[in-house]
């Protein structure tokens, strides 16, 4: 089995039980951006199985809006592994290597999220796009209320049953 599966930094398990994932996500949101080794979160946010919602929280508590506008050449020095790091944790949650609990969505973080949304639309209205835009359309879709139940209605197919077995090579 590939290494990065089996375990982690420092003999650590890269995947870990449900309860170890809340205390990951506990730490990765209560993480110093400020003066924190950004190695460290870096490596709480590499946990197979966190969920879209500590991610999304994480992300928003590095104060993304500071870079937002800021051409990557102009970030600075002092900066940058800030800035690199809100990189990485775009692209992962672009990605989907962040999957939203089924059991509470964003709930917890719902609010804050639908503010960065909103200044993608004001940001969109004067004509502006910032660096990290998300996909509103997914935030939108799920659910904080639990499992949807989707029902899809079958398509009867009007060829008849016979004839559509011998024919279904032909037919395709």
């Amino acid at each position: 089995m590939n290494r990065m599966y089996e375990q982690d930094w420092d003999g650590a398990l890269a995947v870990a039980s449900k309860d170890d994932l809340s205390a990951v996500a506990r730490a990765a949101i209560e993480f110093d951006w400020d003066s924190g080794d950004m190695r460290v979160l870096g490596r709480l946010m590499s946990k197979v199985g966190l969920d879209l919602a500590t991610a999304v929280q994480v992300f928003l508590n590095g104060r993304p809006q500071d870079f937002n506008h800021m051409a990557k050449e102009d970030v600075p020095l002092r900066d940058s592994a800030r800035f690199s790091m809100l990189e990485c944790l775009y692209r992962k949650i672009c990605c989907g290597f962040y999957l939203p609990n089924p059991e509470i969505g964003l709930a917890s973080v719902r609010a804050e999220a639908q503010g960065w949304i909103d200044a993608q639309r004001r940001d969109r209205a004067r004509g502006t796009q910032g660096r990290w835009v998300f996909d509103e359309r997914k935030f939108e879709a799920i659910s904080d209320n639990g499992l949807r139940t989707i029902v899809m209605t079958p398509q009867k197919d009007s060829r008849p049953a016979f004839l559509r077995m011998l024919m279904e090579p032909l037919w395709g």
